[in-house]
């Protein structure tokens, strides 16, 4: 069986005392209400007139505090009606207000569970050696040709030799020496291709100066010089964590590998980076479980 416990005080200064002894005593909680007498707003609106009806919960003088409570142990409910008669002083005296014991057939949420504690999460799973793994056994074992193209390379020439090796998503524009010069990405020669095929939904994108100046370049993207973005490239003794911070720096999925005469000899792609990463982590953790 559980309890309402429900006080009404006339004498607002104690109410920090009766909060403070139920708190004490191991009352789980308790609501406050604001509340007003219907015999005291009467007698208020005789003094003072109808006039000032619109006034009744502003005016201090008849206000009253109304403290709910429930309980479903009897002893507690014992020490909690104890405590609120000795802070009151008696409920019997005049203007110090009116307590009651209401039996409830049901609680809900009376007793809340605290939650358990979060576990630590684990430390992401990198691989120990990251640092000194070198591009070159990467793109070894990828075993991935880079797309070059020359220069004047129409884009759709581009496109064509990027789908014809679907693990490279990133061309290199070279000389005739095959020295890197620029990088063609999927986005640039993806929105290439929108601009002729659906031109009226770029259109749609032009809102400001700023866009039809963007717009007016793209129209004159021609060959891969015209489109191409600055070189960004790794060496075959670069590591695998220079790789993926210049890929990350300049939202690139794939990198051109070069020799020291810039020549483009090799592919690094951002899927093989990270599943060599994977291969590595799992090798070790065989290791550590011997």
């Amino acid at each position: 069986m559980a309890y309402l416990l429900l006080v009404i005080l006339d004498d607002l200064k104690v109410l920090p005392d009766l909060l403070y002894a139920w708190r004490e005593a191991g009352v789980p909680g308790a609501t406050i209400l604001e509340s007003v007498g219907a015999y005291r707003a009467h007698t208020w609106l005789e003094r003072v007139g109808l006039g000032a009806l619109e006034r009744l919960f502003e005016a201090e003088e008849i206000h009253r505090r109304t403290v709910l409570t429930a309980i479903d142990d009897e002893a507690l409910l014992a020490r909690a009606v104890a405590e609120a008669e000795r802070v009151v002083g008696g409920f019997e005296r005049p203007n110090s207000g009116i307590l009651l014991v209401i039996p409830v057939a049901e609680v809900r949420g009376l007793r809340k569970e605290r939650p358990a504690a979060p576990e630590k999460a684990p430390p992401h799973p990198v691989c120990a050696g990251w640092r000194e793994i070198r591009i070159g056994e990467i793109a070894h074992k990828a075993g991935l040709e880079p797309v070059t193209v020359p220069p004047d390379a129409p884009l759709d020439e581009v496109a064509r030799a990027l789908a014809a090796r679907p693990g490279v998503r990133v061309a290199c524009v070279v000389t005739e020496e095959r020295r890197l010069i620029g990088l063609l990405n999927l986005h640039t020669i993806t929105e290439d291709l929108l601009f002729y095929i659906l031109p009226e939904e770029l259109f749609r994108e032009i809102t400001d100066l700023e866009r039809v100046r963007e717009f007016a370049e793209k129209t004159r993207i021609r060959t891969a010089a015209d489109g191409m973005q600055r070189p960004v490239w790794v060496k075959e003794t670069d590591t695998l964590k220079q790789a993926l911070v210049l890929m990350h720096e300049h939202r690139l999925s794939g990198l051109p590998v070069v020799d020291e005469m810039y020549r483009v000899v090799g592919y690094v792609d951002l899927l093989d980076l990270l599943i060599h990463c994977l291969a590595q982590r799992d090798a070790e953790r065989k290791g550590e479980a011997r």
